[in-house]
């Protein structure tokens, strides 16, 4: 679930780790924690980008489990559309609660909320 959640949130590749070199006419793209780099020409860039662009009328973010069209069309039926699952177990304690809800938010967005 963690995975796929990465997945749908982020973009595939990130802006902020690309640069453009107008003089050479490249394009250096950086690792996710700057450990490597790659140089393409600005054409190579541009057919690499235009890999992530879907056809006229194909998908390229596909949904699954309780975001799928067979879960919520059967929600639909049941009358149930607006509920909203539970991932974390009730019964903890206000605490513990929150301190779940931090772990998961620090391992999607890498930022720890209650600091």
């Amino acid at each position: 679930m963690e995975t796929l959640t990465r997945y749908i949130i982020r973009a595939s590749f990130s802006q902020e780790r690309m640069t453009y070199i107008r003089e050479e006419s490249k394009v250096i793209y950086k690792s996710k924690y700057g450990r490597q780099q790659k140089a393409f020409d600005a054409l190579e860039w541009l057919a690499a980008m235009s890999f992530h662009i879907p056809d006229k009328g194909g998908q390229m973010v596909r949904y699954y489990g309780y975001c799928s069209d067979v879960c919520r069309g059967r929600r639909q039926k049941e009358n149930q559309d607006g509920v909203i699952p539970c991932i974390i177990e009730l019964g903890e304690t206000s605490k513990e609660y929150h301190k779940n809800w931090a772990r998961l938010i620090h391992k999607i967005y890498e930022v720890y909320p209650l600091t």
